[in-house]
């Protein structure tokens, strides 16, 4: 049983309401992403709670369920826990498909040959979402968890129970922070067909005729 007491109980708190918090930002104009998010933690809840209270009554690993195909399941949990590997995939997209572009953008620029990167945004959706799926997902192997040890009467901290909560308050982060960029893109995109643009807006509209001066007179 988990003791309901101390710095534990005050961890649960902070990461309930920091769920809540980020939650609240999508409710009005992002209602189907939140639905979405809270979706995919769900499904995860619930699989990996039913594979782990099947677990618990032999103390075998949680990939022991899967019996001949353990190295199978151990490979598919590890991809989806692993942190790590989900940054470096998403690190390598994003090197890949907008690095060169921006590294081009800036060289041939210096020569008033640039081109303006392509389908930025496009990446950007797609990387910001995977990792969103993924971190929604993790919380809800985490929350998992402690609930079954919770349930088949094995030893849990509280702290256990803030894991899944501050993981799936990121995702909602994420996500909120992913249409603020898009809100700021179609504010700047209002100053460039607008009378009046304000002066960043000016600067960087110089910067980007100066660097495709020539690429424009083909």
């Amino acid at each position: 049983m988990a003791d309901w007491g101390g710095w534990g109980l005050v961890s649960v708190i902070a990461a309930a309401i920091a769920a809540l918090c980020t939650a609240s930002r999508l409710r009005k104009r992002h209602a189907r992403e939140l639905y979405s998010i809270w979706y995919i933690n769900s499904l995860f809840f619930l699989l990996f709670l039913a594979l782990e209270i099947v677990a618990a009554p032999n103390h075998d690993r949680l990939t022991k369920v899967c019996s001949d195909y353990e190295s199978i399941c151990t490979s598919i949990y590890g991809y989806l826990t692993g942190t790590r590997e989900e940054l470096l995939l998403i690190g390598a997209i994003v090197g890949v498909c907008v690095g060169p572009q921006l590294l081009t953008y800036l060289l041939a620029g210096i020569f008033g040959a640039a081109i303006a990167p392509k389908y930025v945004w496009h990446i950007e959706q797609f990387v910001v979402w995977s990792l969103i799926k993924f971190i929604a997902a993790l919380a809800g192997i985490q929350s998992a968890t402690p609930f079954a040890k919770l349930l088949t009467h094995q030893p849990v901290t509280t702290a256990e129970f803030s894991y899944g909560l501050f993981s799936i308050a990121i995702a909602f982060g994420w996500a909120g922070l992913h249409f603020d960029l898009h809100a700021l893109r179609e504010a700047v995109t209002r100053q460039l067909v607008g009378a009046k643009p304000n002066w960043p807006v000016r600067q960087a509209v110089r910067i980007h005729a100066y660097f495709t001066r020539n690429a424009r007179e083909q």
